[in-house]
């Protein structure tokens, strides 16, 4: 099972989903060593009906948006497999930069949350 946006769980029983990367979203990794994660997003109903109102030949409902990974969103993303869930994420997280488990849990399910939010990762149920 997929969670939808207005699902609400638990705190323990959110730390054992696991996220899912969008198969459409594009890595792109930078001459810097930073990524970017390029994907469809949709335009807000408002500016569709501005292109309408202009009289654009070819109205777009959607346009490409990136956004640019430093290393530690890198090593988020990295975790994000399919397979751990957010709990082992923070784990794995947590060990690789020599952070405090509470302090690898909020950057990391507050990174999560902006991914999910902008529909780059989906998270599902362990039992799902």
């Amino acid at each position: 099972m997929i969670l939808k946006k207005k699902d609400t769980i638990a705190k323990n029983d959110a730390l054992l989903c696991i996220p899912e990367k969008n198969a459409l979203v594009e890595e792109n990794v930078l001459d810097s060593g930073d990524m970017v994660l390029s994907y469809q997003a949709a335009y807000k109903p408002f500016f569709v009906k501005i292109q309408k109102v202009l009289r654009q030949k070819k109205s777009k409902n959607s346009f490409r948006r990136k956004i640019q990974l430093d290393q530690l969103g890198i090593d988020v993303w990295s975790l994000v497999d399919g397979v751990r869930n957010v709990k082992a994420i923070i784990k794995d997280f947590a060990m690789l930069h020599k952070l405090d488990y509470k302090e690898a849990e909020i950057s990391v399910t507050l990174f999560l949350r902006s991914l999910g939010e902008k529909g780059l990762i989906g998270i599902k149920e362990p039992n799902g």
